[in-house]
Formats: structure tokens, sequence, C-alpha cells
């Protein structure tokens, strides 16, 4: 569709309203199982996870905000970042697999969010973030988006089929999360304006169909009409010296992420991004990245979504979009919203999350394929995805006689995506 309102369009206030609450939706749409799944992989209780989703949509609103007129400038909003959600879930997992409490876990997860927007602020400042991203090129990429799929892939499957209260699977609850998997698969191939809030509605059609089989459901806490978030509400940030690779293995693939989705999101407005623009962008996400830290939340990058909502709708106005994130800090600070999330069933949001980390799964596989043509291509692949995978199986606490090492070591995303830099970057001559 050609682009009907453009960047600095003044519309109609009710139009304006209207794509407003489109942008919210969509918003919502990429972020809220996202939410869900760390939650419910922390095992917070459900008053914590509606103080969770709360925080999480004020922050979005207002990292959003600072990002339109800060930083890059243009109509592309923040959202939950796929490889922060994993990057979560492992020190999640590692850590009550240790015996940590939550205040232990969620430290360590804003001491990372404080030591990557420090780097980030830094690496801009330096100008030093394109020789960052060589590092991360389509193979390297490739690889870290298989690995971020296959480590959540268990976790995600464990949440689809285990009852509400319960270890057990049923038979009906297991046909249910295979077949709202498949569905949001297919609704996701077909295209069209329903693919850019295929979230939403996957949550809201799983969760309508979810009760209607008579599933098990979880009952919300009663809150005050207007909750305004607690900073540092699940603990004070612990730094853990095994946090250090991760930082910049974060960091680089988030100057990745945010460059092509900025630039998309120019593409879909037909204007040029500039590098002054890259910067400003750059300096607004190292700002974001602490104010995670202080949300308790989950760290955000630009949505490369958004560019497709653009194209798609053909409206692109900077002003609806703000409206979107207003409204949806304004839903944060309503205790009722948060409590409606939060009793979304375990198996709707994790069924839709496995569909839409099946995308991701797929970019990896596309770039991997497009680096396949390069001399020892696959063999790098192969290693790294042997590697990465091998040490995801390996018993917990295998490297603990290594000290603060045990952390890197057994982290299976981490030391694959280093064996395919490594052997992509220096093992591997130019030459051959």
């Amino acid at each position: 569709m050609e682009l009907q309102y453009g960047l600095e369009d003044h519309l109609h206030p009710v139009k304006t309203m209207l794509y407003g609450l489109q942008w919210t939706a969509v918003i919502l749409s990429s972020s809220v199982f996202k939410v869900l799944i760390l939650a419910e992989a922390m095992g917070l209780s459900i008053g914590e996870t509606q103080a969770m989703m709360q925080r999480t949509f004020v922050f979005i609103g207002l990292a959003s905000l600072v990002q339109t007129y800060l930083g890059h400038r243009i109509a592309v909003f923040e959202t939950v970042a796929a490889f922060w959600l994993s990057t979560c879930l492992i020190i999640t997992t590692e850590g009550l697999a240790t015996g940590e409490g939550i205040s232990v876990i969620m430290g360590k997860i804003q001491a990372l969010y404080i030591a990557s927007g420090i780097l980030i602020l830094l690496l801009t400042a330096l100008g030093l973030t394109d020789r960052l991203k060589r590092l991360f090129s389509p193979l390297v990429m490739g690889v870290a988006l298989m690995l971020v799929s296959i480590q959540v892939s268990g976790g995600l499957l464990t949440g689809m089929f285990r009852q509400v209260g319960d270890n057990e699977a049923s038979a009906p609850l297991v046909l249910f999360s295979l077949g709202l998997l498949m569905v949001v698969l297919w609704v996701s191939f077909r295209g069209s304006l329903i693919q850019s809030i295929i979230g939403l509605v996957g949550i809201g059609g799983g969760w309508l169909v979810y009760t209607l089989m008579g599933l098990p459901v979880r009952t919300t806490e009663s809150m005050g009409i207007v909750m305004l978030p607690d900073f540092f509400a699940l603990g004070i940030p612990i730094w853990d010296a095994s946090l250090f690779p991760l930082t910049f293995f974060t960091v680089s693939i988030y100057f990745c992420n945010a460059t092509a989705a900025v630039r998309a999101g120019g593409e879909a407005l037909h204007m040029d991004v500039t590098d002054a623009a890259l910067r400003r962008s750059n300096y607004a996400g190292g700002v974001s990245h602490i104010m995670a830290a202080a949300f308790s939340s989950l760290a955000l990058v630009p949505a490369a979504m958004a560019s497709g909502l653009t194209v798609t709708t053909g409206v692109g106005t900077r002003r609806s979009m703000v409206v979107g994130c207003i409204i949806l800090g304004v839903l944060g600070l309503l205790g009722p919203v948060g409590g409606f999330f939060a009793s979304i069933p375990p198996a709707v949001s994790y069924s839709v999350s496995l569909a839409i980390f099946a995308q991701l799964m797929a970019i990896g596989l596309l770039n991997c394929m497009r680096a396949a043509e390069k001399s020892h291509a696959l063999a790098i692949i192969g290693a790294s995805l042997l590697l990465g995978t091998g040490i995801m199986y390996l018993p917990l606490g295998i490297f603990v006689s290594f000290g603060f090492l045990s952390g890197i070591l057994g982290n299976g995303l981490f030391m694959g995506v280093a064996c395919a830099i490594f052997l992509e970057n220096i093992a591997i001559l130019p030459s051959s």
C-alpha cells in the first residue's frame, strides 16, 4: 500500500485517536506474552505478575516517546527484545537450579541491563558501534537466532503442556496448545493487516477457546484502580563476573537489531535515516536499558514490525504513534488492566510465543543459507550449533570448579555464538 500519511502529517483528532489505538494494539501484541513468559519462568505470584505487566506498559510508553522525540525521531516504537527474553530465561533457569532467589536472579538481570546501557552509550560516543557490528555477520546472526530459538523451546513447550496448578499434561490441554500453535502459524503465513497484531489476536482468540473448553484458569488479586510503578521492585542490581561476556553479546545483537529496525522504518516512510539519527537512537537505547533496570522489566529494542504496520496501513504519522504510546502508558497505571493480562493462561501465551519464535528460527535459517555460499560456512554453522546445543544438555553445575567462568562455559547460547565469531573471523583465513 502507498504511504497515505507521512511522518509529519496532521490528521483529524478522531483519526489520530483511532490510528493511535491501532498502534497500542500492535505494541501490546509484540510484548504482552514475553512478559508473561518471564514471570511464569521466575515463578512470580499473580500479584507480582500484574505489577510487572503494568511497569512494562509504562516503561514501553516512556521509552518509545524518548526515541520518538530525542532518538531516531521516526514512527518506530520500542518492544521487548526476543534476545533479551532468551537471555533472561537463561539466567533465571540457571539461578533457580542453583537455589538462587528471585531477588538475586532479578538483581543479576538488572545489573546486566545497566552494564549494557553504559556500554551502548560508551561505544556510541567513541564511534565503535560499526566495528562491533561487523563481528555479527549474517552467519553469526543466523547461528545466534537459531540458538536463541532452541534455547527457549524447551521452556515454551513445558508451559504449553503443563496445566495451571499441576505439573502433568492432559489430553485436552495438549490438543488445545497444538491447535492454537497451528492456527497462529497459519494466520501468520496468510499476511494481511491481522499479521501485525497476530500476537494479540492469538492470545484473545486462544483465551476464549481455552475458557470455553473449561480448562483450569488463574485468579487475579484485587488491586487499586491506579497503581504507580515501584522502582527496583524485585531487588537491587547484583553484579556477577559471569555477566561480563553476556554484556558484549547482548549489546552487539542490540546494535544489529536496532539499526535494521530503524532503517526499515525509514524505508517505510520513504526517508533516509542518517548516521546522526542512528547515533541518537543508540544513545536513547542506552538510556532505555538503564531504565529497564529501574522498572524491573525486560529490556527493549526498536521494533522491526513497526515498519510492517506502516507499509500495510499506509499510515506513518508520528502523532498517531505518540498517542498509542500515551494510551499504553495510561493503561499501565490502571490496576485492573494489569490483572486482566496477568490472568491469561500460560498455555495460551506459550503457544503464541512458540509461533513467534518459529519466525525467529526461520530468520536465522535464512541468514545461514545466505552465508552458506562462502567456503567453510556450513562447517562453521554446524560446529557452532553442535557446541551451543550440546552445552544446553550438560548437567547444571558441571563447570562449578571454574569459578566465575562457570556461568560463561555453561551458557550454550554464548559459547555457540563465540565459536561462530572465532571460526569466521580468526581461525578461517579470508583467503580460504
